[in-house]
């Protein structure tokens, strides 16, 4: 703020008569005026911030359908198997199913508690679960007549505080980690339920062997665990190679090895026949996922959170590429990826979804939209669409052709 010539005041030099001031009055008026250079400041701080919002292009969003109905963070997100319906949870502590094609709501999944942490469909279609941190399961039964608002609730569960949850891919059969580490076996829709104990430390993530008969489980304590599901009895655990939480779970689709990874930048490889560690794949970097491609490839890849995706020959333990970057990808973190065909497709901290050519390593296509990170995505091929969740609080469906490589507009 700038001060007036009269309000300065009279000088002594020109023998002027000076106002006797009192040492209060004084410093009254020097914090006045720390207060208007505080309040200068500020303005000044605001315009700057207005001006750099200004200048900086934000990416053109390439989503056919947005859907903002939630309130904060939207956790996770699934497809019905038939591409025409979308489920979302989050922040909010509700859960929506919603037309792929309109963004329409066809039904609030009503009754929970918290944030609702996982969504999805089963393995046929039959059965939506929604599933909340504080430990309140739900199953509705889906009706695909989408006229009616209202799903009727096949199963319901209060459990302790949840972590994950996880459809089997072959049957009715619903899994829910803990955060005390037991895990939650519930036949659907008769109820049957069964637990797989922990040793009291959080359960981060599991992953069902191709064989659908077994389950490998990473905790918070580096701990890896393979459980058998017809005896309930863990077959192997693997100890000592993690020093910190395990963050992602894979197995490989012959069912002979799995990967998991950790923030102290290490995937490990280990055999499902005993366990055995057979290779470190070192990233030096807060590692986030791994997963491994389709035997033709033989390849796993791996993301880490300042945005290095690399994909590995798991034959030969070694780097194949690195895949491409540019010089804007210092914020495109990775947090989840996923091969699909031979393609690989990353979700990024900037909000972005990336896909790279499996044999090359070459990015071929960014999908861009989102204005913060992605939190969870999936992919529908009978109807070619990609659906992202955000911490930005909304959800959208990309349309994306995997054998052609480029988006489709509509």
């Amino acid at each position: 703020m700038r001060l007036n010539q009269e309000d300065t005041p009279p000088s002594s030099i020109n023998g002027d008569e000076v106002a006797e001031v009192d040492d209060e009055e004084i410093m009254y008026n020097f914090e006045e005026m720390d207060e208007m250079q505080d309040d200068f400041e500020e303005m000044v701080e605001v315009v700057d911030e207005e001006e750099q919002d200004e200048t900086m292009e934000r990416p053109k969003d390439l989503a056919i359908v947005v859907f903002d109905e939630h309130s904060g963070s939207v956790f996770c997100c699934d497809l019905h198997p038939n591409g025409k319906l979308a489920v979302t949870g989050g922040e909010d502590d509700k859960a929506f199913v919603w037309s792929t094609e309109t963004g329409q709501i066809i039904m609030e999944c009503k009754g929970h508690k918290d944030s609702v942490i996982y969504v999805g469909f089963s393995f046929d279609g039959a059965y939506l679960a929604t599933v909340d941190m504080s430990g309140v399961i739900k199953v509705w039964k889906c009706n695909l007549d989408q006229t009616k608002h209202e799903w009727p609730i096949a199963f319901e569960y209060e459990a302790n505080d949840l972590s994950w949850g996880l459809w089997h891919f072959g049957t009715r059969v619903l899994f829910c980690g803990a955060d005390n580490g037991d895990i939650f076996i519930f036949k659907i829709p008769n109820g049957d339920t069964k637990i797989l104990p922990g040793h009291s430390v959080r359960t981060d993530c599991g992953k069902l062997f191709r064989d659908g008969v077994r389950l490998v489980v990473g905790y918070e304590d580096g701990i890896v665990k393979i459980w058998d599901l017809k005896t309930n009895s863990v077959l192997h655990q693997i100890q000592n190679v993690h020093n910190m939480r395990v963050t992602n779970i894979d197995t490989h689709p012959d069912n002979n090895l799995i990967a998991s990874t950790s923030p102290d930048g290490k995937a490990i490889l280990a055999t499902s026949v005993n366990g055995k560690v057979v290779a470190q794949l070192d990233t030096e970097e807060d590692l986030e996922a791994a997963t491994f491609s389709n035997p033709e490839l033989g390849y796993i890849a791996t993301g880490t959170l300042r945005g290095t995706v690399t994909i590995w020959d798991v034959g030969k333990q070694m780097i194949r590429h690195h895949c491409s970057r540019s010089e804007h990808d210092s914020m495109a973190g990775v947090t989840k990826i996923v091969w699909l065909n031979d393609k690989l497709v990353a979700g990024c901290l900037d909000g972005s979804i990336r896909v790279y050519d499996g044999k090359s390593g070459v990015r071929n296509l960014v999908l861009t939209g989102h204005q913060s990170e992605i939190m969870e995505f999936c992919y529908n091929e009978k109807e070619n669409i990609i659906l992202t969740s955000s911490d930005d609080g909304t959800a959208r469906i990309f349309k994306y052709n995997l054998n052609i490589d480029k988006m489709e507009q509509v």
